[in-house]
């Protein structure tokens, strides 16, 4: 069993859970900066962590059309996932910008929120969370996880590094080489 099929296992017969998600919006006013406020999930596995952010974020949006995110910062999801008895699009983003998720409502109205990695140590992840929905706060997704501009730089270059192997099928092509390689025949060692 893999780890995924072990998820979906234990989520089918988990009792639902109601948990606050660990969420700080601005106040409501003409958008400031580059985000509307900071969410720090508890995992990586984003069809767990959104029914309990989106039954929070209908209150601002209301109904909730729409989810996008960075398809590199979360295990695969599907393209769409029913949630409070409303379907809702999952759009998985190689160019999402990193660390935001946006939601939306029917009419396009989007929240955009900071995403403090789940693995985020708690008193650092509380002060992002809480700079970030500071009513005029300005300061960019890197400058709210004190990202340097040669990290942002570095981890940019890796991310278009591999999704440029994984869409030329290089990394689907050299797995089934390693699977349907010839044997090698040697003079010494007959096989």
């Amino acid at each position: 069993m893999t780890l995924e099929q072990a998820r979906k296992s234990f989520r089918q017969h988990d009792t639902p859970r109601v948990r606050t998600p660990r969420l700080r919006l601005k106040p409501k006013a003409p958008p400031s900066g580059h985000v509307d406020g900071a969410w720090w999930p508890s995992s990586d596995d984003l069809t767990t962590e959104l029914p309990d952010l989106i039954a929070v974020l209908s209150f601002r949006l209301g109904e909730i059309d729409r989810v996008t995110y960075n398809v590199n910062e979360w295990i695969e999801a599907p393209a769409q996932f029913t949630t409070g008895g409303r379907p809702v699009q999952l759009d998985g983003r190689h160019r999402q910008s990193s660390n935001t998720l946006e939601v939306l409502d029917a009419n396009r109205n989007k929240i955009v929120l900071l995403v403090v990695p789940w693995y985020t140590a708690p008193d650092y992840a509380y002060a992002i969370v809480m700079s970030a929905a500071a009513p005029n706060d300005a300061s960019s997704v890197d400058a709210l996880l004190m990202i340097s501009e040669q990290d942002r730089e570095s981890r940019t270059r890796a991310t278009a590094a591999q999704g440029r192997w994984e869409s030329q099928g290089r990394s689907q092509r050299s797995a089934s080489r390693k699977r349907h390689r010839p044997q090698t025949i040697s003079r010494d060692f007959p096989v």
